[in-house]
């Protein structure tokens, strides 16, 4: 994928919000394309994550194995995925695999990171996002909690 392409993929997604032009064409030029053909593992649910990825096009499923016949959550472009990883080594948390022939763009942890740190006020800003994205996710966990109660 070409840089511009790359940029702009990176660009729509609120994770890089606060990334200005230059900070964006720095990312997209460590960034390596990913190509998976349907059926094709992205990654299993305990790998160490060593970065994130950008969903550009195609289609990604969650499974608990990647030999199963469908998968319990379907993740369209244009989607950061495995965000985490961009800033713990952490093993990832399900098995995501191609739903159709899928493009991406794999960001590396250092560089993100290297990033972060020449940019304080991008590191606050990202924090800031995660902190957001935390929130929401824990606000969805109490609603559905509500639904099962007594």
């Amino acid at each position: 994928m070409d840089e511009a392409a790359a940029v702009a993929a990176l660009a729509e997604l609120d994770f890089f919000s606060s990334f200005s032009d230059e900070q964006l064409r720095l990312l997209a030029f460590v960034c390596e394309d990913v190509s998976l053909s349907p059926g094709d593992v992205l990654y299993t649910a305990g790998d160490v994550a060593d970065g994130g990825y950008v969903l550009v096009s195609g289609a990604l499923e969650t499974t608990d194995s990647p030999v199963e016949d469908s998968g319990r959550f379907r993740i369209d472009p244009v989607a950061l995925v495995g965000e985490l990883g961009l800033m713990l080594t952490r093993p990832r948390g399900a098995s995501l695999r191609a739903a159709r022939s899928s493009t991406l763009l794999f960001v590396p942890r250092g560089p993100f990171l290297k990033l972060l740190r020449s940019h304080p006020e991008l590191a606050e800003d990202v924090a800031a996002t995660i902190r957001a994205e935390l929130s929401r996710y824990l606000d969805s966990i109490t609603r559905l909690g509500e639904r099962f109660s007594d």
